[in-house]
């Protein structure tokens, strides 16, 4: 993985709040903890205030629960406010980019790779709808290329594995 550059740039406001607010809403699954949810909302309030962060942590809630729901697999997340970003972490932002952008064909793409195929319509759906709530707050994330994507398990999961072998 070193040396890999992802599409997704985590430096970026947009793609950072996308990135951190799944990290917490998908922690707050895992964990059963409310506080991850409560955290992604003062995140979401101390960057647009408390009145624009309503819709977008609305839907964020949404895409999260649709994801959690519909996932073929646990994704791999890096911990919050990690600088660094994985594969999954870039697949769910990518999701919401290109949704944004209304590319179709990548929504679809990504989507097969991360949720079961009942679930591509929920969460498809949960997707733009988060990404019209962010760009209703001029958070306009990047274009994603489906050629720059990597759609198969994150290496950072299957080096895991790989260590737990051994």
């Amino acid at each position: 993985m070193t040396g890999m550059a992802w599409p997704i740039d985590i430096e970026k406001r947009a793609e950072r709040l996308v990135v951190e607010g799944v990290r917490r809403y998908m922690g707050g699954y895992s964990t059963g903890d409310i506080r991850c949810w409560e955290m992604a909302w003062e995140l979401y309030a101390s960057e647009l205030g408390t009145e624009q962060a309503r819709q977008p942590v609305s839907e964020l809630s949404c895409y999260a629960r649709a994801l959690n729901k519909h996932a073929t697999r646990h994704f791999c997340l890096f911990p919050y406010d990690c600088t660094k970003l994985c594969q999954d972490e870039c697949l769910v932002t990518a999701l919401v980019s290109a949704a944004q952008s209304e590319d179709s064909e990548t929504v679809e793409v990504i989507s097969s790779a991360l949720v079961s195929p009942g679930g591509h319509k929920d969460t498809i759906f949960a997707a733009t709808e988060f990404a019209a709530a962010l760009k209703s707050c001029d958070l306009i994330l990047n274009s994603v290329d489906l050629s720059s994507l990597t759609l198969e398990e994150c290496p950072l999961r299957k080096l895991g594995q790989q260590h737990r072998r051994h």
